[in-house]
């Protein structure tokens, strides 16, 4: 973290805490099964222990923290019938979202969401060509955000982002390779062709296909570390 949180009052910082560990889980600085300690946070944010630990136990039901009596509080570790359905969860609500896109586009509504989606388009094939991954994965979270918010279901959208948020645990393992970023990229232009010709039904199947690749690539490259560990 760059600088100590500077927020007004016990309530407001325990709010900032809590973003600034959330943001340290889901960019991976704090890994899965790592033991959060209150001390070295405490020092590195620049408030007391006990607002750490109010902020700790607030993510609690995030599914981000696990608290385990007498232990104290872990980073959680997703187990592969979690990652599953999270993906299943996530690929139901985003077809969803694309078709509802599609449909938008095709009513006028969202006469923007074509250049939009062409631009990030443009930077994620630069990223790709520069290998950046960090980059890749930050343009990849914002095509799929746009696409969330054309669907004009602001509930939905709720929802998908509690999922995402989850999701961060594991997913940057699935577009940690060139092969699958490449794919992956592939998908996302066959998903914007359709939404921006105003296609519910090829929006919609090319969506589902999306995530279910998505997680044929995590389980292969998460395969692939479990063999570099043995």
């Amino acid at each position: 973290m760059k600088a100590k949180l500077i927020g007004v009052g016990r309530a407001t910082l325990a709010q900032e805490a809590r973003a600034e560990i959330e943001r340290m889980i889901t960019e991976g600085e704090l890994t899965a099964g790592e033991k959060l300690n209150e001390l070295d946070l405490s020092m590195l944010m620049g408030v007391s222990r006990g607002t750490v630990r109010e902020a700790i136990r607030s993510l609690a039901d995030s599914g981000l923290v696990d608290l385990i009596a007498n232990r104290g509080a872990f980073v959680h570790e997703t187990t592969l019938s979690e990652v599953q359905n999270l993906y299943e969860l996530r690929g139901a609500i985003f077809a969803m979202a694309c078709a509802a896109a599609a449909r938008r586009v095709g009513t006028g509504e969202e006469r923007d969401l074509a250049a939009a989606l062409a631009v990030n388009i443009d930077k994620m094939e630069g990223a790709q060509e520069t290998e950046e991954l960090a980059t890749y994965y930050a343009l990849n979270i914002e095509f799929h955000d746009m696409l969330m918010a054309a669907a004009g279901n602001p509930k939905a959208k709720v929802i998908y982002d509690n999922i995402k948020r989850e999701m961060h645990l594991f997913r940057r393992k699935g577009l940690s390779i060139a092969s699958n970023i490449a794919r992956s990229l592939e998908e996302h232009r066959v998903i914007a062709d359709a939404v921006t010709a105003g296609n519910e039904a090829a929006a919609r199947d090319a969506a589902n296909a999306h995530i279910q690749r998505g997680f044929d690539r995590y389980m292969i490259t998460a395969g692939r570390s479990r063999e570099t560990e043995k």
